[in-house]
């Protein structure tokens, strides 16, 4: 650019001619010194024409030089900071072939940034740039103001793209605006799946009438904030919860929206709806358990809940109970004992005791007691059920008054078959063998006396005698005769058998169908012939029968022993006077076994033993 060349002198000149009106001189003067900042204009020999009053300040305190029209431009910021100076050479020279500068310079002081906006324009008359007014402001205040909001809204930025939590904004009529990163990232919904759409496009219908109701309060109460939970879609349409914030912000300047802060809380409302459930399920457990139930506090023992079962046991009303505790349900004697047992309670798993319990009639009764510590309502309670076993203690006593009854038998039995054996025993020895013996004892005699008949009494007395020791013998066997383990079993209850058909008219079959005899406990196999015996003695004395069966058949570990016949039979409802049914029972039981009977009058009988081994 062409400009011509003007010395110092003429510039002055030309600024103070007499076709310059004094007084804009003096307004001209009296804004550059008091300019904030540095203010100075310059000719082309970059001398200053004007300086504001800091800047001349300035330059004295660092250089001592004060600071006249046509004193040489001196490097103002550089002089606060030598290490960032500025080209101005090149500045000005730009300047002067007519630029207008303006940027921005940082320096340090006292290790803290300063900004500078500098800017440079020509000074012009006519076609030709005669000066330069330059100026340099203090910006840092503005810049670290500037700064701090770029910071905050970042950081407020980074908050809301980084939140789980939904923002929305939406205008007065509910149209959606705007919505935070967090709505692609919880829900799905992409900026375009959104934007200009009702607030009610992703409501679920349950919810519809809570967000009008919501509209509605955010315009009558612009000032307040509302709570609000709301069941929505997402976008693959599956249904969510959320719980939002809404407020009307369309007063307020830069906001002019309805802004809505919502959180996901699907999963608590999921876990909400299992505790209601489980609730349910707990009150329905409890309150319609078969067995009674109670909650009773931890130290006082008041009970706070009570179900119907209780109720119906035993016979307090619901409002009886809650003005009671557990000791006025037990007797007497247990409630020093209860009160030892509840500290163990609490820190082991106890198993059930037994208690006796008395019901508003003072009937006793037996229950079986479970206690658990609880938590209930904030407070340290105790579950208690309990199972009344009364009727099955009741039993339980009964049966061994049985087995007391039937041991008692079975001793009697025992004595008066040891009784019976001796009077058998006696009874022949007497009638018979003693008579036999005595006879001998004659033909001996008279042999003494007769010598002429000795050898013949003689002969007689040995007959006698020989008759008498085959007695002995057949009597020594009806009372040992037994199987024997070389023989085995089978083999011994056919010469039982045979011996039987020989003496009595009656028909005995044997069955005997055992794989392996030998595995066979031989007290097992002893007891098994004994039963027999004693069930064929039965038969011959009492039933008159001329056919018997018998079967023992063994089907892995089930060993049954039938014995059937076609004699008179019996009433099996009737009390029996013999023994030797009772003798068979023991007998089986001592094994583990059972004795079932079938029998009638005039139709026979059928035993069957049964032996698991």
């Amino acid at each position: 650019m062409q400009t011509s060349s003007v010395s110092h002198s003429d510039a002055m000149q030309a600024l103070n001619s007499p076709k310059r009106h004094s007084a804009f001189a003096a307004i001209l003067n009296g804004v550059i010194e008091n300019t904030e900042g540095y203010t100075w204009i310059i000719d082309k020999s970059l001398r200053y024409i004007v300086c504001n009053v800091h800047l001349r300040n300035t330059i004295k305190q660092f250089t001592g030089k004060e600071v006249l029209p046509g004193t040489e431009v001196i490097d103002c910021i550089g002089l606060l900071d030598d290490s960032q100076k500025v080209a101005w050479d090149k500045i000005y020279q730009a300047a002067f072939n007519g630029a207008v500068l303006r940027f921005t310079h940082s320096i340090n002081m006292q290790q803290k940034p300063v900004y500078f906006d500098i800017s440079v324009n020509p000074v012009r008359e006519g076609n030709n740039i005669i000066a330069l007014s330059c100026s340099a402001q203090d910006i840092t205040e503005r810049k670290n103001a500037e700064e701090a909001l770029r910071r905050s809204e970042l950081k407020f930025r980074s908050l809301i793209e980084n939140s789980t939590d939904i923002i929305t904004m939406a205008n007065a009529e509910g149209n959606i605006f705007y919505g935070s990163p967090s709505a692609k990232k919880i829900f799905g919904y992409e900026e375009n799946d959104y934007m200009g759409r009702h607030v009610c496009s992703f409501i679920h219908p349950d919810s519809l009438p809570a967000v009008a109701e919501l509209l509605e309060n955010l315009t009558r109460h612009p000032d307040e904030l509302f709570t609000i939970d709301l069941k929505v879609f997402d976008k693959p349409g599956n249904e969510r919860w959320v719980q939002g914030l809404a407020s009307n912000m369309l007063q307020v300047p830069g906001v002019h929206a309805l802004v809505g802060n919502f959180r996901d809380i699907t999963e608590r409302k999921k876990a909400e709806e299992l505790t209601k459930e489980s609730e349910y399920l707990y009150k329905n457990l409890f309150y319609k358990s078969p067995l009674p139930i109670w909650v009773c506090q931890a130290e006082s023992l008041q009970f706070v809940e009570v179900n119907e079962a209780a109720i119906q046991l035993y016979g307090y009303s619901r409002k009886e109970f809650m003005k009671m505790t557990a000791f006025d349900i037990m007797s007497p004697e247990e409630k020093k004992e209860l009160l030892q047992i509840l500290p163990k309670a609490q820190h082991s798993n106890r198993p059930s005791i037994l208690r006796k319990h008395i019901k508003k009639d003072n009937e006793t009764i037996f229950v079986e007691v479970w206690v658990h510590a609880i938590n209930y309502k904030g407070s340290n309670a105790w579950l208690v059920l309990a199972n009344d076993i009364t009727e099955k203690i009741q039993l339980q006593n009964q049966l061994v008054e049985e087995k007391i009854r039937r041991q008692q038998e079975i001793a009697k039995a025992v004595i008066d078959a040891q009784e019976n054996e001796r009077e058998t025993l006696g009874r022949e020895l007497h009638d018979n063998i003693s008579q036999v013996l005595t006879t001998a004892r004659l033909y001996l005699n008279c042999a003494k006396d007769s010598p002429a008949m000795q050898e013949s009494m003689i002969k007689r007395s040995c007959d006698t005698i020989s008759s008498a020791i085959e007695e002995i013998r057949r009597l020594s066997k009806s009372m040992i005769e037994t199987f024997h383990k070389e023989v085995g079993l089978e083999l011994s209850l056919n010469d039982l058998i045979e011996n039987i058909r020989l003496a009595q008219q009656c028909n005995i079959t044997l069955q005997f169908s055992v794989p392996d005899e030998k595995q066979l406990d031989d007290k097992l196999k002893m007891t098994l012939f004994r039963i027999v015996q004693e069930q064929l003695n039965n038969t011959i004395k009492h039933a008159e029968a001329s056919e018997v069966q018998i079967n023992i058949i063994q089907n892995r570990r089930l060993l049954q022993v039938t014995i059937a016949d076609n004699g008179k039979g019996f009433d099996t409802t009737r009390k029996r006077k013999g023994i030797g049914i009772t003798n068979i029972i023991s007998r089986t039981e001592l094994f583990n076994g059972h004795v079932k009977i079938d029998s009638s009058p005039g139709r026979g009988c059928r035993m069957q033993v049964s032996f698991t081994i």
